[in-house]
């Protein structure tokens, strides 16, 4: 019941932040989507609208039942053509070197292992292929980072976790930050404000 409320609110939870620039900040991001890409929790799909020409094969990743059939009618409704796929980020159902683009978007903060996660991205990018990413962090400003730690209600109850150092994650991980902005997700909780966007590749073998 508690996914079911989550999926059923999440499109107006999220309303304000994608009117007041989100959305843009979404569709300039994916606009270096292209080839087979592959979207990890693409949740109820408000990446969908944003995707161009340039993507031959489109696969989202989404293990919630409840996102995941808003995401399949929200496709159908934009005239999208995508192959939806019930599996966790840490485990992708796609071979090795078989994606040019993934993509995960406010998601890393609520994976279980969100290491495990970019490894698999990793093993299923192709070389030279690229992550484009959007995701909350950690606050550099050490109040507002002790704030996040807590994890007040609701963030535990949702399975989020806004304090993750998701930036130093990926550049831990086998892929390489080729671009980075620091910015905030405008009109959020203040917990859920700080983001980073960027893209980062796997090198050529």
């Amino acid at each position: 019941m508690l996914r079911w409320i989550q999926a059923a609110l999440y499109d107006r939870s999220e309303r304000a932040s994608e009117d007041a620039g989100l959305r843009d900040e979404r569709h300039r991001l994916l606009a270096g989507a292209h080839g087979v890409t592959v979207e990890v929790g693409a949740g109820t799909g408000l990446n969908l609208a944003h995707y161009s020409p340039e993507v031959d094969r489109l696969v989202l990743v989404e293990p919630d039942r409840h996102m995941a059939r808003r995401l399949r009618r929200r496709a159908a409704e934009l005239g999208v053509s995508a192959e939806v796929l019930d599996a966790m980020a840490e485990d992708l159902p796609l071979p090795t070197d078989s994606v040019d683009t993934a993509v995960v978007t406010f998601v890393l903060c609520s994976v279980p292992d969100p290491a495990a996660a970019l490894r698999e991205v990793a093993r299923v990018l192709r070389p030279g292929g690229s992550l484009l990413f959007a995701e909350h962090v950690r606050s550099a400003e050490p109040e507002l980072a002790a704030r996040q730690d807590r994890e007040p209600f609701p963030y535990r109850w949702l399975g989020c976790h806004p304090n993750r150092e998701t930036l130093r994650t990926i550049t831990e991980s086998p892929l390489v930050v080729e671009e980075v902005a620091h910015g905030e997700v405008p009109r959020a909780p203040e917990l859920e404000r700080p983001m980073v966007l960027g893209v980062a590749r796997l090198p050529e073998r």
